[in-house]
């Protein structure tokens, strides 16, 4: 026998969802900040009160915002990306006075450049003789940001940065294209940058 609910129950569930949606809706509003404070725990949980700190949390501040936007629109505004690089650029700088040694900002400063003028180079080749568009110039200019922190930790975490960054790419790609049943589609390759220059700096330097 179908046991129909009373109507006590209805008033309790369309409460309970009500309760539920300013919360949903707050949350969606402040995912940003909530986001950004979380990693900023995670740096502080990795790295503690380390010289270098201030510079990843200014890479923090500035790539979860540029994630988001490239994300969303597929641009990287140039005036965040040059904002983020002054706030790693001074955090480094600090870092370096703190510590009373040049050497870690010469390999920062060596890796922004390495990093940079791969990214041109691909960018060029890809957009003005190949007639693709895997790179946009926004990502040419990320590009130092990434560089400029992964140098500080050597040379050879550059490298690791800009492989992880691909391999989160590819991931994303592939997992977008099966969800969305197409091979040709725009994807945003700031993210997996970010978050791979991220997952380097906090897990493997």
């Amino acid at each position: 026998m179908l046991e129909i609910p009373k109507i006590d129950e209805f008033v309790v569930r369309a409460d309970f969802y009500s309760c539920l949606m300013p919360i949903t809706a707050l949350l969606h509003k402040h995912s940003l900040n909530i986001a950004t404070g979380l990693l900023f725990a995670l740096a502080f949980w990795r790295l503690g009160l380390s010289p270098e700190l201030p510079a990843v949390l200014a890479f923090i501040f500035g790539g979860v915002l540029l994630a988001v936007i490239d994300w969303k629109v597929h641009r990287l505004p140039t005036r965040i990306i040059y904002l983020t690089l002054a706030g790693v650029a001074a955090g480094l700088i600090f870092a370096s006075l703190v510590e009373w040694n040049v050497v870690p900002l010469a390999t920062a400063l060596l890796g922004a450049l390495l990093f940079t003028n791969a990214f041109f180079l691909i960018w060029l080749f890809t957009t003005k003789y190949a007639g693709m568009r895997m790179l946009g110039f926004g990502d040419v200019r990320l590009a130092a940001v990434l560089g400029l922190l992964l140098g500080w930790y050597g040379l050879p975490f550059v490298m690791y940065g800009a492989l992880a960054g691909h391999l989160l790419a590819l991931v994303i790609a592939v997992a977008t294209c099966v969800r969305r049943r197409q091979l040709h589609m725009t994807y945003s390759f700031g993210p997996p940058l970010i978050a791979g220059t991220l997952a380097v700096v906090l897990f493997a330097a």
